[in-house]
């Protein structure tokens, strides 16, 4: 077995330190909103004010069954008191009728917010000593893996160990210089402990984490690969299931039999003007600059260097005597752009790997970002992946 160095270990410790949650088990009838609360961005918790980050309410809604829409309008027009009354009903309804009257109230350490909530029994997420000792026993018992990258975002508290083996793959439709080295990322979020595929193309040491569901391994139906699963707690006997599981993926040097399949795909279908502007605004949207002139020549540089069918597929729209600012978002899924999905992929993975020159803030969530719209091909199909049939 191949020990690992303290150093590689420290580096580990440091980063998933800062992705520690605190977490506090309170009855759901402790919780309440006022009209200032709300105001605010806050929740009375025992009476008490306590801040709330982005989302929260959302979150809080989803588990009181509540109309968000509604909600959200009735906040966007300033109707707090009439909100308040909706969320304390709702609340208290909950809390004498639900089996779980209690409820975790999970709080970003670094920011000092609360920013989720959710019933005991989902909680699941192991804590950081937990997944250090895993990440101890993996690199010890596989010296074919290495830890790539440890990547932290402070906003939401989430963290991601991405793992690599150290066999390199190629694969015939992607090009004979396109090889593939393919792990796994233990992913910390609010209230899980997350494994999903993750890897990296070699030809510009770009890395992408991505989910593209269960499949076959080899021919043995009866082994299912399955590259994004829970932790499903944080007995000895959850431990062995997600190592087990874990053993699952290495048989197959942890390649999902879809990749190459989607591969192709991605290659061959042209982006919509939709799929490139998310693509687009996620990464000129973590440009840290405070400069408003320096953020705005940073931002157009994306444009320029690796997202140019954006500002061209815009321009060809209006000379043809259309108004790019009024198409709505089920428009923008029709209109084709000169960049294939692959190459968008590998705009968003660039960014989140390398030093582009442009200072960006939580840049490895572009690695997420660019992973869903890979896997996107597989479980709802590209947006003009079948525009072939609109003749039919």
């Amino acid at each position: 077995m191949r020990a690992v160095s303290e150093e590689q270990f420290l580096k580990v410790r440091e980063n998933l330190s800062q992705a520690q949650s605190a977490v506090k088990r309170i009855p759901i009838s402790a919780i309440s909103v006022d009209d200032e609360s709300l105001k605010r961005g806050r929740i009375l918790v025992g009476g008490e004010p306590v801040k709330i980050g982005d989302g929260f309410l959302s979150k809080l809604g989803a588990m009181l069954k509540l109309n968000q829409s509604l909600t959200r309008d009735m906040l966007k027009r300033g109707d707090h008191r009439l909100a308040a009354t909706l969320i304390n009903g709702l609340k208290d309804y909950e809390s004498q009728n639900r089996k779980e009257r209690d409820v975790m109230l999970i709080a970003n350490l670094n920011t000092h917010e609360i920013i989720d909530i959710c019933p005991p029994s989902r909680y699941r997420r192991a804590t950081n000593d937990t997944v250090l000792d895993v990440t101890s026993r993996i690199l010890n018992d596989n010296p074919s893996l290495i830890v790539e990258t440890v990547d932290f975002n402070p906003m939401t508290g989430a963290a991601s160990i991405n793992f690599l083996n150290d066999k390199e793959i190629g694969f015939a439709n992607a090009g004979k210089d396109e090889f593939f080295k393919f792990g796994f990322s233990i992913v910390q979020t609010s209230k899980d402990t997350i494994v999903e595929s993750y890897n990296q193309r070699l030809v510009c040491s770009n890395g992408l984490r991505v989910s593209l569901g269960q499949g076959e391994i080899g021919a043995n139906r009866a082994i299912q690969f399955e590259d994004r699963f829970r932790l499903g707690g944080t007995s000895t006997e959850d431990i062995r299931i997600f190592l087990n599981k874990l053993e699952d993926m290495k048989r197959v040097d942890f390649v999902n039999p879809q990749f190459e399949n989607s591969i192709q795909r991605a290659m061959t279908t042209k982006a919509s003007l939709s799929e490139v502007e998310r693509a687009f605004k996620t990464a000129t949207s973590r440009v840290n600059e405070l400069d408003p002139e320096l953020k705005k020549g940073f931002q157009s540089s994306i444009a320029r260097q690796w997202f140019h069918a954006y500002g061209d597929t815009l321009a060809r729209i209006n000379r043809k005597g259309h108004d790019s600012n009024n198409l709505n978002d089920r428009q923008k899924q029709f209109v084709k752009t000169s960049m294939s999905i692959w190459d968008v992929v590998n705009s968003l993975t660039f960014l989140g790997s390398n030093n582009s020159g442009i200072d960006l803030e939580n840049k490895h969530e572009l690695k997420y970002t660019a992973g869903e719209l890979f896997s996107k091909g597989v479980k709802e199909g590209y947006d003009l992946e079948f525009a072939q049939y609109a003749s039919l």
